[in-house]
C-alpha cells in the first residue's frame, strides 16, 4: 500500500512538474503520462485530481489560446488545432463565441506585408499566389477574396 501511495504521488509530482512548463489539455496530460509508462489506473486518478484543483481545464485553455492567437490565426486553424489538442467541438465553439477573430483585419495585415494593398489591382499570378497562401492558413476564399478586392 505504502509502494501504491507513493507511485501516485509520483504520478502527480510528473503531471504537476508538466503543467510548470505550460499548459496542457486533457488529452495532452494523457499522452504524456502514457508517454511515462504510468499505468491507466494511475493516469486516471491524477487527471481526476488535476481537474479538482482546476490544474486541467479545457474549457479555459480554449480561451487563452483563442484569445491569444485571435490576431493571427484563422478560426479554421485555431479550430482544428485545438481539435488536435483533444479540445471537444462544443468547448471550442463556446469559447469562439466570447472572443472575437477579426479575419478581414489578419487578411489585410498580411497582404500588406506581402507589399500590396487591399483593393489595388493585381495581375493574376501575384493574385493567385496571395490567394494560395491564404488558403494555406486557413481562411476562406470568399473573405480573402472581399478583402483583396477592398470590398
Amino acid at each position: 500500500m505504502n509502494d501504491r501511495k507513493r507511485n501516485l504521488k509520483t504520478v502527480r509530482d510528473c503531471a504537476l512538474t508538466l503543467l510548470e512548463y505550460c499548459d496542457r489539455t486533457e488529452q495532452e496530460m494523457r499522452r504524456k503520462l502514457k508517454e511515462r509508462e504510468y499505468t491507466p489506473e494511475e493516469i486516471e486518478k491524477t487527471i481526476v485530481f488535476l481537474k479538482e484543483y482546476h490544474y486541467i481545464d479545457d474549457d479555459r485553455y480554449s480561451q487563452k489560446y483563442i484569445h491569444t492567437y485571435a490576431d493571427r490565426k484563422s478560426i479554421r486553424r485555431l479550430r482544428r488545432e485545438l481539435e488536435q489538442k483533444g479540445v471537444s467541438r462544443e468547448r471550442i465553439d463556446a469559447a469562439l463565441d466570447e472572443i472575437t477573430v477579426d479575419e478581414s483585419m489578419q487578411i489585410a495585415v498580411w497582404i500588406q506585408k506581402k507589399g500590396y494593398m487591399p483593393g489595388e489591382h493585381l495581375d493574376p499570378d501575384k493574385y493567385r499566389k496571395l490567394m494560395a497562401g491564404l488558403g494555406r492558413r486557413g481562411y476562406s476564399f470568399d473573405t480573402i477574396r472581399r478583402v483583396m478586392d477592398g470590398d
